[in-house]
């Protein structure tokens, strides 16, 4: 099945981030790359976990401590985010 995925024009990207403060756009991406690094790691482990040798009860207890270490992993990088986000949004008011 094909598809097409559009993309915005170069000239109107680089516009565009001409508007913000010049350490806006790593921060963002080097954020956004760390959450991904994050979310990755964490399906690897849940992937082990699953096809492991573990019992249900076991399994369950073992994801259970997975997603939490995973959600304090994300914690402060999605409070960048937002401070981030904060600085974009304060820009265009």
């Amino acid at each position: 099945m094909a598809f097409s995925v559009g993309h915005a024009p170069v000239h109107s990207v680089t516009n565009a981030t001409s508007f913000y403060a010049p350490d806006i756009l790593p921060l963002l991406q080097t954020t956004l790359s760390a959450l991904a690094d994050i979310d990755f790691a964490h399906e690897k482990s849940l992937d082990r976990v699953r096809q492991g040798d573990a019992c249900d009860a076991e399994k369950d207890a073992m994801i259970a401590r997975l997603r939490q270490q995973h959600r304090d992993m994300r914690a402060p990088f999605i409070h960048e985010l937002t401070i981030l986000r904060e600085r974009i949004d304060a820009t265009f008011r």
